[in-house]
């Protein structure tokens, strides 16, 4: 009962929404709270440039989301710090999910196609149709500047993060930036991530369970060659990949978000 590991990150973002989704969102915090139910909102409201990158990447399919009008959020399901992104199919999770549909957001587990299970919306009279204050809801614009001001590279050195180029196209992998080139957007995105808290890119979702890294490959239709593996340990941050069982399960777990 009470507060949990996240909460001062998930309200914190809850309070970026539109009137109505936000007291939704706000009666469904609660409920988590008061149940002891353990998720992270860790994403409401998005710019234009955030969009334009989820949808680059993969992570989204239109640039008419809802998060870009403050009437969505997504969530993971966590265990103190750590977050589950294979626990959608916990109990306490489910019930989480009908409290959402029986305050009236949409669940993109139910979608068919492009499943998103940490997406919910709130479609209330239409797409742009709540409100900031008086104010009916409209896409986010791009942000001339990143947050703050500042340039990656300098940012990085500040929080004595290697800010080599290396480093930083393993950091826009795991932001979910693709085909990092170190471009002025590309930087000014990963930047804005940063500085936000971000969490990186979703891991795909799979229903296998077991423990080799090749199978875990397959069941979510990635290359599981040699090579490949070799290009994700990098990415990961896995030094002299050699495909040993430990750096395998090392890499798996990296994989599915552990």
């Amino acid at each position: 009962m009470g507060k949990l590991h996240y909460s001062d990150r998930s309200w914190g973002n809850i309070a970026k929404l539109a009137n109505d989704t936000k007291a939704k969102a706000t009666a469904l915090f609660k409920y988590a709270e008061d149940n002891n139910i353990e998720v992270l909102i860790y994403e409401t409201i998005r710019t234009k440039a955030q969009q334009e990158a989820n949808v680059k990447s993969g992570a989204s399919q239109t640039m008419k989301s809802y998060h870009l009008v403050g009437q969505a959020l997504d969530f993971v399901p966590t265990k103190g710090a750590s977050t589950i992104w294979d626990g959608y199919e916990r109990a306490d999770i489910k019930k989480f999910i009908a409290k959402a549909k029986s305050l009236g957001f949409e669940w993109g587990g139910d979608w068919k196609g492009f499943v998103d299970k940490p997406h919910l919306q709130n479609n209330y009279k239409g797409y742009g149709t709540d409100t900031f204050g008086n104010t009916v809801s409209k896409p986010q614009p791009t942000p001339s500047k990143p947050i703050a001001g500042g340039s990656i590279v300098d940012y990085l050195n500040s929080k004595k993060i290697d800010s080599s180029m290396a480093n930083r196209k393993k950091l826009a992998a795991k932001y979910g930036i693709a085909n990092y080139t170190g471009t002025a957007a590309q930087n000014t995105a990963l930047l804005n991530k940063l500085k936000a808290g971000a969490v990186p890119s979703k891991p795909v979702q799979s229903g296998y369970k077991g423990t080799s890294l090749v199978d875990y490959l397959k069941s979510v239709k990635k290359a599981s060659d040699y090579s490949s593996r070799s290009k994700y340990a990098t990415q990961y941050g896995i030094k002299d990949y050699k495909g040993s069982t430990s750096q395998n399960l090392q890499l798996l777990k990296k994989m599915r978000g552990f």
